[in-house]
């Protein structure tokens, strides 16, 4: 998946932080959106317009979070990429 230029920003609030969520458009005219929950670590989802993409994003970020957390990794409940 290629990705061109960036064509919108919105923000995410999620366990006390403003989490911004980069869009852009596809080659073959979907859209993703690069959830930029740490300087490392982007969650990306890909969708028919922006606003699928952050009403996904809207529903699944807390759980992205806890997945992402060093609670969740210390009890072996996620794996994550390196």
């Amino acid at each position: 998946m290629q990705t061109n230029e960036l064509i919108g920003v919105r923000h995410l609030s999620a366990s006390g932080r403003r989490i911004p969520v980069l869009f852009f458009q596809n080659e073959g005219g979907s859209f993703a959106g690069h959830c930029l929950l740490a300087d490392d670590d982007t969650a990306i989802i890909d969708g028919p317009s922006p606003e699928a993409v952050l009403a996904l994003f809207e529903r699944l970020i807390e759980d992205v979070l806890f997945l992402r957390s060093p609670i969740a990794a210390s009890a072996g409940l996620c794996a994550r990429a390196v």
